[in-house]
């Protein structure tokens, strides 16, 4: 009886923290002040994320909170259909009547949203960015194999001079942006998200790292394809970290699919034998430089990996993986999984 009423009482517990949770959140969606009409004209820069928008509304005290205001505009799905520029709100307009005035496009010019997706390289960058918004795809790679041009803009590369090529750098997100932008603007937007990325998250998690910052990023992109489930990021992360701490080769196809330009399900003996210093199946260590500009994801779950001792792990076929310690559960593993 003792053990049922303890039951009942976490249900209630939790039931409760749910509760409060929902009405906070449906009370910082509602005007700031129902009375006030008064006309607040906010500039939503071109480039700006939903996290960007959401601090200026709060700056211009629109909503009454940031998280409750990027939590509602992805579950609704506007998040990605948000548009700079020009809006004449107030304090009356609730977070639904904000969001349809984001979603119509304020006063200061055509945009059009762009999505850089997880993993890319810097040529599918350009090109993603080529066929979304029509600029020249040659003067788009050039430009990210030329950090140096903004060596002055952004702290993660003040941080580190001698960066130039910027792969694992374009920040992966969505972007409303000017649809006369140039090559350089564009570019430059996706760095300067990665950069608040860096300065307000990786940057202090790197003094507890055993990696440095190109190392966290070049493990990152190796995560990013080797992972498809974000959940299991972190225990990707650690295996890796689990082998370099031990000199033990990463052994990762992703890198060996990067030498040879192409992506391959499995890979042949000839695949894993190819001479580059990206192929982790022979040099020791990680490869030079990223293989692909990472996710937030993948980044943090090189910087908190999980605490486990896995070496192992071998696709199941559904997107998951089987990790494990030992060579012979591994190679167990992979007779069932690799039929």
């Amino acid at each position: 009886m003792r053990k049922i009423i303890t039951v009942l009482v976490v249900l209630i517990a939790v039931a409760g923290v749910f509760i409060y949770i929902d009405n906070y959140t449906k009370e910082n969606l509602q005007p700031v002040d129902i009375k006030d009409d008064t006309e607040i004209v906010v500039e939503i820069p071109s480039g700006s994320t939903t996290g960007d928008i959401a601090e200026i509304l709060y700056e211009n005290n629109l909503i009454k909170n940031t998280r409750s205001f990027k939590y509602y505009a992805g579950k609704t799905e506007a998040d990605s259909k948000l548009k700079a520029g020009t809006y004449i709100l107030s304090k009356n307009m609730n977070a639904d009547e904000l969001l349809n005035a984001l979603i119509m496009g304020g006063s200061s010019g055509n945009t059009a949203n762009i999505t850089i997706i997880e993993g890319l390289t810097k040529e599918e960058s350009a090109k993603s960015i080529s066929e979304q918004l029509g600029l020249n795809y040659e003067k788009l790679v050039e430009i990210m194999g030329d950090g140096q041009i903004y060596n002055d803009d952004f702290e993660f590369l003040k941080d580190n001079p001698d960066m130039t090529n910027l792969q694992g750098f374009l920040m992966p997100d969505t972007y409303n942006v000017y649809v006369n932008a140039s090559e350089e603007e564009i570019i430059k937007l996706l760095l300067a998200q990665f950069d608040k990325f860096y300065v307000e998250e990786i940057k202090p998690l790197l003094k507890d790292s055993k990696l440095n910052f190109e190392e966290t990023m070049t493990l990152a992109s190796i995560v990013e394809k080797e992972a498809l489930l974000d959940e299991e990021r972190d225990e990707v992360a650690a295996v890796f970290l689990n082998r370099l701490d031990i000199n033990m080769k990463l052994q990762s196809c992703a890198t060996v699919n990067y030498a040879h330009g192409e992506w391959k399900e499995r890979l042949t003996l000839d695949d894993i034998a190819i001479d580059s210093p990206y192929n982790t199946y022979v040099v020791d260590g990680l490869p030079p430089s990223p293989i692909n500009s990472p996710g937030r994801v993948s980044v943090t779950a090189v910087l908190k990996p999980a605490d486990v001792d896995y070496l192992f792990f071998v696709a199941k076929g559904d997107g998951s993986h089987y990790f494990s310690n030992s060579y012979d559960e591994h190679i167990n593993a992979a007779n069932e999984y690799l039929k």
